[in-house]
């Protein structure tokens, strides 16, 4: 009886023990932007994007991606107390980030918000209506026009281009442009 009961408690240690080194074996993922990866307007209703000049007839968002580098590398942790009670591992590491505060949208021409003109290569982001409707992910940004916005602006049906730019916070900055026909 004493026999099996040691033969209990050293499987039982030892499954403790493999459990404690394969939480405290968690890689760590590390993260760097790169590059400006490719800019989208979409309706909101219809969900098809387009890369080119598209009609906008109703509202839409303007989606931008980055691309980022992502290195694995190991990540030994010896403090078995924390480790044992560790669920998941979460070891990431982001070496750069969008910078909230760079974001500039422009419109390349004129249109009126508010009864008001709007002078091309305007800020955009300093319309309320634009400002809290964006929405800033790690490596992706949109920003949402909506009825809210679309209501107050009227917009002469021809070709606008819209041009995003950004800097991340260690200094690199990408900017990118699309155009499209605006039909509201």
């Amino acid at each position: 009886m004493k026999k099996n009961l040691n033969t209990f408690i050293k499987v039982y240690v030892s499954f403790i023990l493999l459990s404690v080194v394969s939480y405290s074996c968690c890689p760590e993922q590390i993260f760097q932007i790169q590059s400006f990866e490719s800019l989208k307007l979409l309706e909101l209703n219809s969900h098809s994007s387009q890369d080119s000049a598209i009609m906008l007839t109703d509202e839409f968002f303007l989606y931008a991606e980055f691309s980022d580098t992502k290195i694995a590398s190991t990540n030994i942790h010896l403090d078995i107390i924390t480790s044992a009670y560790a669920t998941s591992c979460d070891n990431d590491t982001f070496l750069n980030q969008l910078n909230q505060e760079s974001l500039i949208i422009r419109l390349d021409k004129d249109f009126i918000y508010d009864g008001n003109t709007i002078t091309a290569n305007s800020n955009l982001v300093e319309i309320a209506e634009i400002d809290t409707n964006i929405d800033f992910f790690y490596d992706t940004i949109s920003v949402n026009f909506l009825n809210e916005f679309l209501e107050k602006s009227q917009f002469e049906n021809q070709e606008y281009t819209f041009t995003l730019s950004i800097e991340t916070t260690d200094d690199l900055q990408f900017e990118k442009r699309i155009t499209t026909t605006i039909d509201l």
